[in-house]
């Protein structure tokens, strides 16, 4: 299996950064994963340019400030005019399970995680999720 390629990022003014600076420091311990911080109140141009850059496979945005249904459409718009159609997108955060399933089914992200779940979740998913 080829090493996952990951670039976690926090857009906006969202002060909440611990859940995201957990799972970047997490995954830099996982096996089979090459993970990448772009700290916080990045844009989401600029994270997308910066994930194309890198030639990720994944984004992850983590959200706690309700912003969610604007925010993950507007990033994959934001990946895609970048070229990065086929970076996949997740989420975790303050998102109700709701809220979540609408994304998935439009298409803006691959998964959305609740903030009450274990970071473990979150990787298991990312190794074991099916390619594109």
């Amino acid at each position: 299996m080829s090493q996952i390629k990951v670039l976690l990022a926090m857009t906006g003014l969202d002060p909440n950064n611990k859940r995201i600076r957990l799972l970047a420091r997490t995954l830099k311990e996982t096996s089979g994963v090459e993970a990448h911080y772009c700290g916080m109140y990045k844009s989401l141009e600029d994270t997308a340019t910066e994930a194309v850059r890198l030639q990720v496979d994944l984004v992850g945005l983590s959200i706690y400030t309700g912003l969610h249904l604007t925010v993950f459409p507007e990033m994959r718009r934001a990946l895609d005019a970048a070229g990065g159609g086929k970076i996949a997108i997740f989420g975790e955060g303050l998102i109700p399970a709701q809220d979540a399933e609408v994304l998935i089914n439009n298409g803006a992200v691959a998964a959305i995680f609740p903030s009450t779940a274990p970071i473990r979740n979150i990787i298991d998913w990312m190794l074991h999720r099916p390619p594109g």
